[in-house]
C-alpha cells in the first residue's frame, strides 16, 4: 500500500456535543468501587473453603480468556491498523505475537531462575485447605526453620535477612498461626508471582479506563460491561493474592488490591483530563496499546497457564484433590472463561 493510499491515523477523540461529562464521572466511581471492593473482601473476609474453591479457580478462568479473548484481539487490532506504518501492516502483521512471546520467555527465565534458588514453589491449596482441613502451606526446610511446639502453636519465624514476621497465615485470610514454614525464598518466589500476574493486568487497566472515558455512542453498555470486567478480575486476582502466605501485617496484599483497584479509575481520570486531546486512534495511541497489550497477553498467558492451571491440576496441588474435586474446578475455570468470553463481546 502506498503512503497516498494509506488511510491517516486520528479521528477518534471524543465528541464534546454529545459527552455527558456527569455520566462519566459517576462512572469513574463506580468502576473504582466494583474494581477494590471484590479484590479486598476475596483477601480479608473470612471464606468458607468451598466459596474459596469457587473463587480460585472461576479466577483462573476469568485471567486465561482476559488473555486470550481481550488482549491479544486488541493487540493485533492495533498494532494491523492499516494507518500505521509498512512495518506493522504489510512487512511483518505478526509482530503482536512476537511481542506477545517475548515477555513470555522473560517470565519464563525469571521463572526458571527463580525455581533454580527454591527448587520449587506452591501457590496454596485448592481451597485453601488440603484433604485433611489442615491450611495447606508447602515446606521448603533449611537449616535456620525448625519446630518450636509449645502448646500446639508456633513462635514467630523471622528472617534474617529482611526482620520480616514469615509467619504464615491462612491461605483464605485467616490469620491464626499453623503447624509448618514457609521457606523465605519459596515466599518471595510466590510474592513475585503474584506481583507479575498484577502487573499482567494494570498494563491492561489503565486502557480500559480511558476508553471508558473517551467513549460517548454505546457508553452505558461498555460501562455496564466493564463493571463486570473489573469484578471478574478483581475475583480471579483477589483469590490469588488470598493463596499467598503473606507475613502477618503485611502491607504488601493492601498495595495490590490498591493498585488493581485505582488503575482503570486512573485511567478513566487521563481520559476525562485529556478526552479533547487524547485520540485513540492516533498512531501513538495504537502502538502504544497494542504493544502494552501484547506484553500483557504474554505475561498473563504464562502466569494463567503455568503457574495457576498446571499447578492448580498437574502439580502436588492437584495430587490433593480427589476426581470429584478436579472435575468440579475445572468446571468453574471454564464457568470463569466463559464469563470472561461474553464479556469480551460488549468492551
Amino acid at each position: 500500500m502506498s503512503d497516498q493510499s494509506r488511510p491517516k491515523c486520528g479521528g477518534g477523540s471524543a465528541d464534546q456535543g454529545t459527552y455527558d461529562l456527569p455520566l462519566h464521572v459517576v462512572a469513574l466511581f463506580l468502576v473504582l468501587i466494583s474494581s477494590i471492593s471484590v479484590a479486598k473482601k476475596i483477601k480479608w473476609m473470612k471464606i468458607p473453603p468451598k466459596v474459596f474453591f469457587f473463587c480460585k479457580h472461576f479466577g483462573t478462568g476469568v485471567l486465561i480468556a482476559t488473555a486470550f479473548v481481550h488482549l491479544i484481539p486488541t493487540a493485533f487490532q492495533s498494532l494491523n491498523d492499516p494507518c500505521l506504518p509498512p512495518l506493522f501492516t504489510e512487512n511483518y502483521p505478526p509482530l503482536p505475537g512476537v511481542i506477545m512471546m517475548g515477555s513470555l520467555f522473560v517470565l519464563f527465565v525469571i521463572e526458571m531462575w527463580l525455581n533454580a534458588r527454591t527448587g520449587g514453589h506452591s501457590h496454596g491449596g485448592s481451597t485453601g485447605e488440603d484433604v485433611t482441613g489442615h491450611a495447606h502451606i508447602k515446606s521448603s526446610w533449611s537449616k535456620e526453620h525448625r519446630y518450636q511446639n509449645s502448646q500446639d502453636t508456633l513462635t514467630n519465624d523471622r528472617d534474617s535477612a529482611t526482620g520480616q514476621d514469615l509467619t504464615p497465615t491462612t491461605s483464605a485470610g485467616d490469620t491464626d498461626l499453623e503447624q509448618g514454614y514457609v521457606d523465605p525464598e519459596v515466599y518471595r518466589k510466590m510474592s513475585l508471582n503474584i506481583t507479575l500476574l498484577e502487573g499482567g493486568i494494570l498494563f491492561h487497566s489503565v486502557f480500559v479506563g480511558m476508553t471508558v472515558s473517551i467513549e460517548t455512542k454505546g457508553f452505558v453498555v461498555l460501562l455496564i460491561a466493564i463493571l463486570f470486567h473489573q469484578s471478574f478480575e478483581g475475583l480471579g486476582l483477589g483469590s490469588r493474592i488470598a493463596a499467598v502466605p503473606y507475613p502477618k501485617g503485611s502491607i504488601r496484599p493492601w498495595l495490590l488490591v490498591f493498585a488493581f483497584g485505582t488503575t482503570a479509575p486512573i485511567g478513566q481520570a487521563i481520559g476525562l483530563i485529556a478526552r479533547s486531546s487524547y485520540d485513540p486512534n492516533s498512531a501513538f495511541a495504537l502502538i502504544l496499546v497494542g504493544t502494552f497489550n501484547a506484553i500483557s497477553s504474554g505475561l498473563l498467558i504464562y502466569a494463567a497457564l503455568v503457574d495457576l492451571l498446571a499447578e492448580d491440576f498437574l502439580g502436588e496441588e492437584g495430587d490433593k484433590m480427589s476426581k470429584r474435586q478436579k472435575i468440579w474446578a475445572f468446571c468453574f475455570v471454564m464457568m470463569g472463561a466463559a464469563g470472561m468470553s461474553i464479556v469480551g463481546a460488549f468492551a
